[in-house]
């Protein structure tokens, strides 16, 4: 059975603008503080902050919903894109953000934020899930499963997980 979470769209819109409160507009970077603060939060808590589908793309990995939305301005997003930087339209509203969903952005942002594109692309590429699921010239769903590292907590979530609310 595979573990499936229904995406929280507005956390995930309220995480982007936190991480751009911080300091941090590289929508490359961006994505990867989010990839490592999910993993960190699904790993300790047993569930991820947005539920967004992570993608393993050749330059590292993106979270599929959040990614597709820059590319296209839809309505409410409260950022944009200009090349390859995200600007927040408003601050965001941290009372959609739990306590440990914002220690676990703060540890992404730490292990991320201000780093050089080559750097972040070559730490990112070492993470096992992407490593797992990239293929050459082709874009592929990461399982949440290939992110958990616990056989228990993947076991228990794959019967409750899609029943969570985020």
């Amino acid at each position: 059975m595979s573990i499936h979470f229904n995406m929280n769209t507005q956390k995930a819109i309220e995480c982007v603008l936190w991480i751009i409160q911080r300091g941090e507009s590289s929508m490359y970077n961006i994505w990867k503080i989010l990839f490592s603060a999910e993993k960190n939060h699904l790993n300790k808590h047993g569930r991820p902050i947005t539920g967004d589908r992570y993608i393993a793309m050749e330059f590292g990995t993106v979270p599929g919903w959040l990614y597709d939305a820059t590319k296209i301005k839809r309505g409410g997003i409260a950022f944009y894109r200009e090349d390859s930087s995200l600007y927040a339209e408003r601050v965001p509203q941290t009372e959609y953000l739990s306590e440990s969903d914002m220690e676990c952005l703060e540890y992404g942002f730490k292990e991320y934020a201000n780093m050089d594109y080559k750097s972040v692309m070559n730490k990112n590429h070492e993470e096992p899930a992407w490593k797992k699921n990239y293929i050459q010239e082709s874009v592929a769903v990461i399982p949440f499963e290939d992110i958990i590292e616990e056989k228990w907590l993947k076991e228990d979530l794959a019967y409750v997980a899609h029943r969570m609310v985020l």
